[in-house]
């Protein structure tokens, strides 16, 4: 029991990371609406089948940790912020690859003043305000798990009477490699 303890402490301790603002709007059951304010986020873009699992997640992965781990004009660290975020335009048929944006958002401490991005495929993304619907759950999520959580969202937004989009599908990753227990992660449809 003790291990379990000190483990729990260890990753709470170890996986601090500042998180996107947001104003909860309502709060149901199983998710809410939410605003969120316009801010800054370090985007690259990506093609693949399963945006979460194939080949191409990686390679987006670390071309965005690279412009963080000082690959940008003013050579300087940046801190890991959550959610790293998908926007997923799906293909248009069962094996065309879906077209998505992976995201970090920029740290408020450097939102006015933002080093910009060494790599001609990373770039500065100012995303407007924009309301979404967004559950949450844990564990170590698929490409599957994702769409069955977006769809279960869809359903239940929609039974409240809410114009929800199902295009884009927004994911957010909150928990890095290392958390084991009380993984973050959700699903928002824009509203």
């Amino acid at each position: 029991m003790q291990a379990l303890v000190l483990l729990s402490l260890v990753t709470f301790v170890s996986c601090y990371l500042e998180i996107v603002p947001y104003e909860v709007m309502k709060e149901y059951d199983e998710w809410e609406v939410r605003k969120y304010p316009a801010t800054k986020w370090i985007s690259t873009e990506a093609q693949d089948p399963m945006p979460h699992d194939g080949p191409e997640h990686q390679k987006a992965f670390y071309r965005l940790f690279n412009y963080i781990d000082g690959s940008n004009d003013a050579e300087t660290k940046i801190s890991m912020t959550a959610p790293v975020t998908y926007r997923i335009l799906p293909g248009e048929g069962p094996n065309c690859g879906s077209n998505y944006t992976m995201s970090f958002w920029i740290a408020s401490d450097m939102q006015v003043e933002t080093p910009q991005p060494t790599n001609p495929l990373v770039y500065i993304e100012e995303r407007a305000e924009f309301m979404v619907v967004a559950r949450r759950f844990g564990g170590y999520p698929e490409d599957r798990d994702f769409s069955v959580e977006a769809a279960m969202l869809y359903g239940l937004a929609t039974e409240e009477g809410l114009d929800v989009q199902d295009v884009p599908l927004w994911t957010g990753g909150y928990s890095g490699p290392s958390v084991i227990i009380n993984r973050r992660n959700e699903v928002w449809l824009e509203i």
